[in-house]
């Protein structure tokens, strides 16, 4: 293999100084650094990309009976089945090219692994892309779609990493993907919201195929638009409004005058699907893996690459749970339990940010994929019902890639420090936590208002069911909407307190004070008011969802229920319902107590919802139809929620 070393005299702007990158066979050259840092955890996620591989393995398939392309999904142009592919060929060429390979782990040699899988997988993947001579079995081609750049990203950096493997007429296909999926990019403007829905994400793997095209085309006189534009929609990922009129010197020049508008709050939060999304917030490991892909190329990474990405997962930490899973305080409309997803997050807080309390995160991440995996003999991470995303099993083995990888540029070998405890408030986020030692307490009065409590425990108990602490009231078979009218949020010492007024339909007014404690109490002083005349279906109220699940690894398929004097065991999608007048109820380690004995309910789910089990206990029930007139006090309740030791 030819090693030419290029020297280049145009200092890319900002971006540090002259590169030392090398070119080999074309591209430019990986070189991976070896350190000592995090050994047991590099090691811990290799044996965990190895399983989850040997799982994917299984799926592969000809592609209308011609060995010679490959796929694991069915033969389609739209996302859940080109992204799937892609990613499921950096999978592969990523265990071709590093780390100690175990061939009775992964299940094939690497050459085989080469020779009749990932070879195979790229031949379809780039013959059924626009620059290519077929289509999928929809009779279409991929490409030029509004994710077809992440996509086509992957595919690239598959091509990267087994460059050496491939023949020559594979190398130039991927060219064209990866070049055709560029210019395309190249020739648009990065997108901004803050409300709803942040392009943050959208621009981020956006940026990663111009760099993807670098990487594989470094001789190209499109290399200068390229970088260009990969700083541009980089950069432009994670501003705040305040970045607008910055004068602080990112990649040589002021941030105000790169500003292109901004995509999350001030306060480091962002929303996506319409609430605070946690999940969203860590899209940023794309934009990471753009420094990253600097990195290993030896070039000096554009600051821009990491602009606002610490402070972003300063945020995010103070969501995080002792399953590395977050408490999603505004609800969450993807799976629960993609614990393992998040850790490249925390690798790269370790490795770039040197965050020590991303160290304790990411071994709780570790730890519970090693349990996820246990379950399966083909190596599984998620069980079928856990994420039935489609891309879900592929793409998590690509993000533990992003993991090990980061973290061989950890400068130091730091202590793992335990998760801060205290109050945190975001204002634009209109959120408020509350850790302690044994609890963390939630509110969100946003565009979802929700009340949490939960033990901080590998078992959460609670499930982030979007009307937690709020609950359900139905007129004429319709279950009303919640309309926030106002909020007063205050942090305290060691706690916050918060005062809401809501309206359930044009019906009854919920006045909620809430009180978070320092001893890990939670007090909810509920008072429902008829607002005009009204019949009422049924009244749930101060009700939180209750994880459920049979096969979760911090769960035991049942739940040790009790209201008042009467305890019972609730088994997970039995559908079993119990109710009975008390003042206390329990569910596990929460105890839930009324100032005043009421009707509670406990109701188990009996199938599956945003893949998990969510069982409900109401605290505040009216189960019969009812009639109000307009100024009656419906009902008033002071709930505290505590943790049991």
């Amino acid at each position: 293999m030819k090693i030419i070393p290029v020297f280049v005299s145009l200092l890319l702007l900002g971006c540090g100084s002259v590169p030392k990158e090398r070119i080999a066979d074309g591209v430019l050259a990986c070189d991976l650094r070896e350190n000592k840092v995090c050994q047991a955890e590099k090691t811990r996620i290799y044996r965990l990309i190895e399983g989850q591989v040997r799982h994917l393995r299984g799926l592969l398939k000809p592609w209308n009976g011609d060995p010679s392309m490959k796929l694991i999904t069915e033969s389609r142009s739209g996302e859940h089945h080109i992204r799937p592919n892609a990613m499921f060929a950096a999978d592969l060429a990523f265990l071709w090219r590093f780390g100690k390979y175990d061939g009775a782990v992964v299940g094939t040699s690497r050459e085989s692994l080469l020779r009749y899988e990932l070879i195979p997988v790229i031949r379809y993947l780039v013959r059924t892309h626009k620059t290519g001579d077929l289509k999928t079995g929809d009779r279409k081609s991929w490409g030029d779609a509004w994710q077809s750049a992440h996509w086509a990203a992957a595919l690239a950096t598959a091509a990267w990493w087994s460059w050496d493997g491939l023949p020559d007429d594979l190398r130039d296909a991927v060219r064209k993907v990866a070049g055709h999926e560029a210019d395309r990019i190249v020739k648009t403007v990065p997108p901004h919201q803050l409300k709803l829905d942040s392009k943050s994400e959208e621009n981020a793997w956006n940026s990663q195929i111009l760099s993807a095209a670098v990487l594989l085309m470094p001789g190209d006189p499109r290399r200068l638009g390229w970088e260009s534009a990969l700083r541009k929609w980089a950069f432009s990922s994670y501003l705040r409004p305040a970045d607008e009129h910055s004068a602080q010197i990112v990649d040589g020049a002021p941030v105000g005058q790169q500003f292109t508008g901004a995509n999350i709050f001030d306060d480091f939060t962002l929303e996506n699907h319409d609430i605070v999304h946690p999940d969203y917030m860590g899209a940023w490991i794309m934009n990471a893996g753009n420094d990253l892909d600097y990195r290993l190329t030896h070039r000096q990474p554009c600051a821009g690459f990491l602009y606002n990405l610490p402070e972003i997962y300063a945020v995010q930490k103070r969501f995080l749970l002792p399953d590395g899973g977050y408490c999603y305080p505004g609800g969450q409309d993807w799976a629960v339990f993609r614990n393992a997803d998040w850790m490249p997050c925390h690798a790269t807080a370790f490795a770039r940010f040197n965050d020590a309390e991303a160290l304790s995160h990411l071994r709780n991440a570790i730890s519970t994929a090693e349990k996820m995996q246990a379950r399966h003999p083909d190596g599984a991470i998620y069980a079928p019902v856990e994420n039935d995303f489609p891309s879900s099993q592929p793409h998590l083995a690509y993000w533990m890639i992003q993991a090990w990888l980061v973290l061989h540029y950890a400068e130091h070998e730091l202590r793992p420090a335990p998760a801060a405890a205290g109050v945190n408030g975001y204002d634009e986020g209109k959120i408020i936590l509350n850790r302690g030692g044994n609890f963390i307490h939630t509110l969100s009065w946003g565009a979802s208002v929700m009340i949490q409590a939960m033990p901080l425990q590998a078992d959460r108990i609670l499930s982030p069911d979007t009307r937690n602490g709020i609950g359900r009231i139905t007129v004429a078979g319709k279950l009303l909407p919640v309309r926030l009218q106002s909020a007063d949020v205050h942090p305290l010492s060691g706690g916050f307190t918060a005062k809401l007024i809501l309206l359930h339909g044009e019906c009854i007014r919920a006045e909620i004070d809430c009180e978070s404690r320092a001893d890990g109490t939670l007090s909810i002083r509920e008072t429902l008011t008829a607002v005009k005349d009204c019949t009422t279906d049924r009244i749930a109220t101060l009700s939180f969802g209750i994880l459920n699940n049979p096969n979760w690894v911090h769960e035991s398929g049942r739940r040790a229920i009790s209201i008042g004097d009467d305890p019972f065991i609730i088994k997970s999608g039995a559908g079993d319902s119990r109710s009975g007048t008390a003042g206390t109820a329990t569910v596990d380690s929460l105890s839930f107590t009324l100032d005043a004995p009421g009707r509670m309910e406990y109701q188990g789910a009996s199938k599956i919802e945003r893949s998990r089990w969510t069982d409900l206990l109401v605290l505040n029930s009216i189960p019969d139809k009812t009639q109000w007139r307009a100024g009656t006090v419906i009902s008033r309740r002071q709930l505290l929620i505590s943790v049991n030791p």
